[in-house]
C-alpha cells in the first residue's frame, strides 16, 4: 500500500533496500548477536518497521478501496498515531511496573538479571510479550477472514472494510502488550548497565557458540569472539 502514498520510483527503491536491511539484521542476529539490551533496541526498531508497515497497509487500503487518494495523508497519520499511541501506552504501563526496585533493580526483572556474571537468564517475566504463536494466530485469522466471507457469499471488496480494521486492532494490541513493554524493559536494563559499567549478554553464549560452529556461513560472518564465551 505504500504505492498509494509514494511515487512508484520511491517504492521500487524502498523494496530492495528494506529487503537488504532485514536480511542484514537476520544475519547479525544469527551469526554475531550476544542478545544484549542494545541489540534488543535494534530488534525493537525492526519490530516497529514491520508492524508499522502493517498499520499503514490497514489504513491506506481503506482509502484506496474508497478511491480517495486525497485521504492518503490522513490514513498515514492515523497509522502513525495508532502505532505511537499503542507503543507509548504499553511503555508507560510497563514502566510503572518496573518502578518497584530493590538495590536499584526492578523487582520484576530480578529473575532475569545475574549481576555477578552480567548475564540475562532465559526466564519469562511475569507478563511476557505475546508469543509468536499468538501473533501468528492473529495474523492468520485476519488474513483469512476475506476468504471465509467470500465462501459465504460476501463480496471480497466489501470484506476489506471489516478485515483492515481487524488488522489494525490486532497490530495495535501487539504493540501495546509486547513491543511497548519490551522497550521499557530494555531501557531499565540499559540503566543498570550504565550504573555498573558492564554490558549484559545472554547466559546461553555457550549454546550460541556451539550452534554457530555448525553454520555454513560462520567462517565468513562470525568474528573470533562469536565462537567463544567472553570478548
Amino acid at each position: 500500500m505504500w504505492a498509494f502514498l509514494l511515487p512508484i520510483s520511491a517504492v521500487l527503491t524502498m523494496a530492495p533496500v528494506t529487503g537488504v536491511l532485514f536480511l542484514l539484521y537476520g544475519l547479525h542476529m544469527t551469526y554475531r548477536s550476544r542478545f544484549s539490551p542494545d541489540e534488543g533496541l535494534l530488534s525493537f526498531l525492526v519490530g516497529i518497521a514491520f508492524f508499522g508497515s502493517l498499520l499503514v497497509a490497514s489504513t491506506t487500503s481503506l482509502a484506496w478501496q474508497a478511491q480517495r487518494s486525497d485521504l492518503g495523508g490522513l490514513a498515514l497519520a492515523l497509522a502513525v498515531a495508532g502505532g505511537t499511541g499503542s507503543v507509548v501506552l504499553g511503555f508507560l504501563v510497563e514502566k510503572r511496573r518496573l518502578s518497584d526496585r530493590v538495590d536499584g533493580i526492578p523487582v520484576v526483572l530480578k529473575p532475569l538479571v545475574d549481576l555477578q556474571k552480567h548475564r540475562l537468564r532465559s526466564l519469562p517475566v511475569e507478563r511476557p510479550a505475546p508469543a509468536i504463536g499468538r501473533i501468528a494466530f492473529l495474523a492468520a485469522l485476519v488474513m483469512n477472514v476475506p476468504l471465509v466471507l467470500q465462501l459465504h457469499g460476501f463480496d471480497g471488496n466489501s470484506a476489506l472494510w471489516l478485515v483492515m480494521p481487524l488488522l489494525f486492532a490486532a497490530v495495535a494490541y501487539i504493540l501495546a502488550t509486547g513491543v511497548g513493554p519490551a522497550l521499557a524493559r530494555i531501557q531499565s536494563l540499559q540503566e543498570i548497565e550504565r550504573r555498573t559499567g558492564r554490558q549484559f549478554t545472554t547466559e546461553r553464549l555457550e549454546e550460541l557458540a556451539e550452534m554457530r560452529n555448525g553454520l555454513w556461513l560462520a567462517r565468513w560472518l562470525c568474528r573470533d569472539e562469536d565462537f567463544g564465551v567472553e570478548r
